[in-house]
């Protein structure tokens, strides 16, 4: 009799470990596993994993796998996890990779994942910047955008007013003009052939880049001669250095701290830099609003966070994103880099105001935040936009060496665009 009893506990014990394994198994099948991959975030590890416990906390059900990817890496690794089976739920990207991406159908559309009450909390032209024709493809994560960093010293030298530095394009001209004669310094170096810049500076002066549909290239127009011809007289009357059309962006940095140009038009983190490596250049440096075109609106640059089209949690990762990406969470991002945010509540805050004490960093972080208020429409998100972008910059190269006339180089660039934008 006891040892049928024995037995029948026996059996009841492993009966009870059976049960609880498999609820075991049961409760682990009924957490999701969210795959987030961030660009070269790795140095705000306390922030992000901050956030991703706390969302977690309120969301039991739900584990965030978090990956950085080096920044270099970024669209060839996106690229070769869209395109297989087994691929991240929440991938933060530029909208100009994404939009290739959504243009090759590989993103899920967000729109029905996304409430009215969440979209109206981010600012609109970011959202413009995450679509595709009727395609959300993104999500809106920080900004950055450029403010004028000036030279005082040598504006005085040239008897201009540094307390009243150029506002738009036809301003600096005139500024160029009296700056090297007064001086033999330049007033700037631009970036004319690298990364569509020209398509930008359309896009300033409210010259339409295509059609609502995306199909043909409206830029052959004599608004947009006109404009690259201002230019090309800039370039060839000696007015911005010859490198302006085979450099970037670093040297002309490096012209501005070595007190050689007047002007840059940069992101306000960069005064950081010029402090460190430039201190005497960066006594007289001042800040101000970008110079714009017509519009009088100004350019961002945005990253956003993209759902694959094959993510087994599409809505968790929405979800998750928008956490990441609300007010609370950007302000504090924006504490902790110099980027600005896209939600609206983030960008009214008292951190963005400047005050009379603050030093050139918070200044320009303040025009920063407050030039967003007149952010620009982005260029429309395209297919293959890097060929296209290569084509405009050709176009402005031949423009600027006479090479062709602009409204030549203009429409021959305009007909490569409607063979790519029309080839479906």
């Amino acid at each position: 009799m006891k040892t049928k009893n024995i037995v029948q506990f026996i059996l009841l014990i492993l009966l009870c470990i059976v049960m609880f394994g498999c609820a075991s198994h049961e409760q682990n099948n009924k957490t999701k596993e969210i795959e987030f991959w961030t660009l070269q975030l790795s140095d705000f590890s306390p922030y992000i994993n901050s956030i991703i416990s706390d969302y977690e906390k309120i969301h039991p059900d739900v584990k965030i796998k978090w990956v950085d990817v080096p920044f270099s890496e970024g669209e060839k690794r996106a690229l070769a996890a869209v395109m297989s089976n087994k691929v991240p739920d929440l991938i933060n990207m530029n909208p100009g990779f994404s939009s290739t991406l959504a243009s090759r159908g590989t993103l899920a559309n967000l729109k029905k994942y996304i409430r009215k009450e969440d979209y109206i909390k981010y600012l609109k032209e970011s959202w413009d910047a995450s679509s595709l024709g009727e395609i959300i493809f993104g999500i809106p994560w920080y900004i950055t955008t450029s403010i004028t960093i000036y030279n005082a010293e040598i504006l005085e030298k040239a008897g201009l007013n540094p307390d009243n530095p150029p506002k738009n394009y036809e301003d600096l001209k005139i500024a160029a003009e009296i700056i090297k004669k007064k001086t033999g310094k330049y007033a700037f170096m631009p970036n004319l052939t690298e990364d569509g810049k020209m398509l930008q500076i359309f896009n300033e002066n409210n010259i339409p880049i295509t059609n609502k549909e995306r199909s043909k290239a409206l830029f052959n127009t004599r608004e947009a001669v006109n404009t690259v011809e201002f230019w090309a007289d800039l370039y060839n009357r000696g007015l911005i250095p010859p490198e302006s059309i085979t450099e970037g962006h670093r040297a002309s940095l490096e012209r501005y701290q070595t007190g050689e140009s007047a002007f840059i038009f940069t992101g306000a983190n960069f005064l950081k830099m010029i402090k460190e490596n430039a201190p005497q250049i960066y006594k007289t440096t001042r800040v101000a609003p970008k110079v714009t075109g017509r519009s009088n609106k100004i350019d961002f640059a945005l990253m956003n966070l993209v759902v694959p089209k094959k993510a087994k949690y599409k809505k968790e990762a929405v979800d998750f994103a928008l956490y990441l990406t609300n007010s609370k969470n950007q302000l504090e991002f924006c504490k902790l880099a110099p980027i600005l945010p896209s939600a609206l509540d983030s960008l009214n805050s008292d951190f963005f105001r400047e005050n009379s004490g603050s030093d050139l960093l918070q200044q320009g972080r303040s025009i920063s935040a407050t030039q967003l208020k007149r952010a620009l429409k982005p260029i429309p998100a395209l297919n293959n936009h890097k060929d296209l972008y290569e084509i405009i910059d050709y176009a402005s190269e031949q423009a600027l060496l006479k090479q062709k006339p602009a409204k030549q180089a203009l429409k021959d660039a305009a007909e490569s665009w409607n063979k790519i934008l029309q080839d479906k």
